[in-house]
């Protein structure tokens, strides 16, 4: 799956202009993850966007602005909160680069103390390629759509179960997949609500998400 950089906003804000102590500056972190599920015809053209969010965090990093002209300095420290913010470090450049700027800018302008608020947006990009409507992925006109045998259904159930640490949402229904709710994995290791997968194998023999065929032998 993807990870997407999807932007990033910066507000600088200052504090105490009279203050008197040790020049500080407070940088904010805010990251929001979002799961986007993109549909596409089968020339890879998008055709529609579900953009769910997943899950959001926070993290601040308090630094004294003697040590802005060691800027290796700032920059570890930056990347230390990115990391654990599960940031990609492929996006780390241009976050850090940004961050500084913004932050000599405001040093430059004589602020003693300020804040930087910094919120991020990333995602997890998933590509669905979406059927036609003459029948799918099949050349033959007469070839008509179903779904998978009673057994394979009621073998997948008796293996279903509950999660407790939420990893994605249900790309059928597009809730995020939780312990409250009953979670179906399918022979290609893809997951999804098994209320929402057993509907969709009634009338579809295939993973809505990798096509991977669904029927499985019943057990001996």
């Amino acid at each position: 799956m993807e990870t997407v950089y999807c932007g990033y906003t910066l507000r600088l804000d200052t504090r105490h202009s009279d203050f008197s102590g040790l020049p500080t500056a407070v940088f904010n972190f805010s990251v929001k993850w979002h799961h986007l599920l993109v549909f596409v015809d089968q020339l890879g053209e998008p055709i529609n966007v579900q953009d769910t969010t997943l899950s959001e965090s926070s993290q601040s990093l308090e630094m004294p602005l003697g040590i802005l002209p060691w800027q290796s300095l700032c920059e570890t420290h930056v990347e230390r909160v990115l990391y654990a913010l599960g940031v990609h470090s492929s996006f780390w450049d241009d976050i850090v680069r940004m961050i500084m700027c913004t932050a000599f800018r405001g040093s430059g302008h004589g602020h003693r103390q300020f804040n930087m608020n910094i919120n991020l947006d990333l995602a997890t990009k998933e590509e669905v390629e979406m059927e036609d409507i003459t029948g799918g992925y099949e050349s033959d006109t007469d070839q008509v759509a179903r779904g998978v045998s009673r057994s394979t259904i009621e073998n997948l159930e008796r293996k279903s179960c509950s999660v407790l640490d939420s990893d994605g949402c249900c790309c059928i229904c597009l809730e995020e997949l939780n312990g409250a709710d009953k979670v179906m994995e399918i022979p290609c290791s893809h997951h999804f609500h098994s209320k929402c997968i057993v509907e969709w194998l009634e009338g579809n023999d295939s993973c809505p998400l990798c096509r991977g065929k669904v029927e499985i032998e019943d057990p001996e």
